[in-house]
């Protein structure tokens, strides 16, 4: 069985106790709550010890993060009119109900009942679902990476919370992790196949998704990943995705197949995140980024899967801009975008 892993350091884990064939790939975070969560939260649930801590209190009033001024996304945003491009996030789901993202989930597909967890060694079972407006449950989050990714993208311009890159796109929301956060890879392809097709199971109408956001990676790729990556890429799709959190001098897949937008993350000072692999085609805000998480609150995550979503978001606004571009021109004017730090700029895409 292949399967998709959330943290680094529970890939380590699974490449060790890879007796039984494991494959892991994951969304790609290197937020040290995120991992105590994660490697603890059995002994929480039984025990009530090495629980993590709670999420401080939401901003008083809406705080724009720091990523999103560092690639002029609050300014570029008021230049263009996202309300027709179509964002999908493939990750742990969506808070339907926080304040900062309502009405912004149009249409998705989940792979995991609700609470689903696999544990350590494995993904749970596969139980499809498609997400609509008039029933989103099967889309929530119960892990808040997804949340969180997805507030980067589009966290909307109110008087609460955090602003996102993009605050008036249509979100897709696939859930393609369980609430451990992990999955399958035919979950993850099949998340890639139907974002490609749209909400009316076609490939090349307007309903498809424009940009594919994709927090997570993995060590190694499949011949299905890689079909539906190239599925989504030779239909118009733009793709996204995390380097991944090992330090590693290659990136992790599916950011590695060829055509997909490679992200690693910097700090507020331009530097390097330490974790972030290499390869990349450009970087992007990583380290203490604030966006919001599933109990309807907020949190600062570090990680490459916290990058990916600035890079989506610029994607999105690429296409607001020039939208008579295809898929090819906007990925290479948003990656020929980046700064002298290698920064993706969001004001020169618009």
């Amino acid at each position: 069985m292949n399967l998709i892993k959330s943290k680094s350091f529970i890939l380590n884990v699974f490449l060790i106790l890879s007796l039984i064939s494991l494959t892991s790939i994951g969304p790609a975070t290197a937020d040290a709550q995120a991992y105590d969560l994660e490697a603890n939260g059995w002994l929480c649930d039984l025990f009530g010890i090495g629980c993590p801590p709670p999420p401080p209190p939401p901003p008083a009033g809406q705080e724009i993060p720091w990523g999103i001024s560092r690639i002029n996304a609050d300014t570029a945003q008021t230049q263009v009119d996202e309300t027709g491009v179509n964002v999908a996030i493939i990750d742990t789901g969506l808070d339907m109900d926080h304040e900062d993202l309502g009405g912004l989930f149009v249409w998705g597909y989940s792979y995991y009942e609700q609470g689903a967890s696999g544990g350590w060694f494995g993904s749970a079972p596969i139980v499809e679902a498609e997400c609509t407006t008039a029933n989103p449950n099967p889309c929530n989050d119960d892990n808040n990476h997804g949340t969180h990714v997805a507030g980067t993208i589009a966290a909307q311009d109110n008087t609460v919370g955090v602003l996102g890159v993009a605050p008036d796109v249509n979100l897709y929301i696939f859930k393609a992790l369980d609430s451990d956060g992990s999955g399958a890879y035919s979950a993850i392809a099949g998340s890639i196949t139907k974002a490609t097709d749209g909400p009316d199971g076609v490939a090349g109408t307007a309903d498809d998704a424009d940009v594919i956001s994709m927090s997570l990676g993995g060590s190694s790729g499949t011949v299905e990943l890689e079909n539906a990556i190239n599925y989504a890429l030779n239909n118009g799709v733009v793709v996204v995705a995390a380097t991944g959190n090992d330090g590693a001098s290659t990136p992790s897949y599916p950011a590695a197949y060829p055509g997909v937008i490679k992200v690693g993350a910097i700090d507020v000072n331009n530097n390097i995140a330490s974790f972030s692999n290499r390869g990349e085609d450009l970087f992007a805000p990583g380290v203490d980024v604030l966006s919001s998480i599933s109990t309807g609150g907020y949190d600062r995550y570090d990680g490459t899967s916290m990058a990916t979503p600035h890079v989506a978001g610029v994607v999105a606004l690429a296409w607001a801009a020039h939208p008579t571009y295809t898929a090819d021109q906007i990925k290479q004017l948003v990656i020929s975008s980046q700064d002298s730090f290698g920064v993706v700029d969001a004001s020169a895409v618009v």
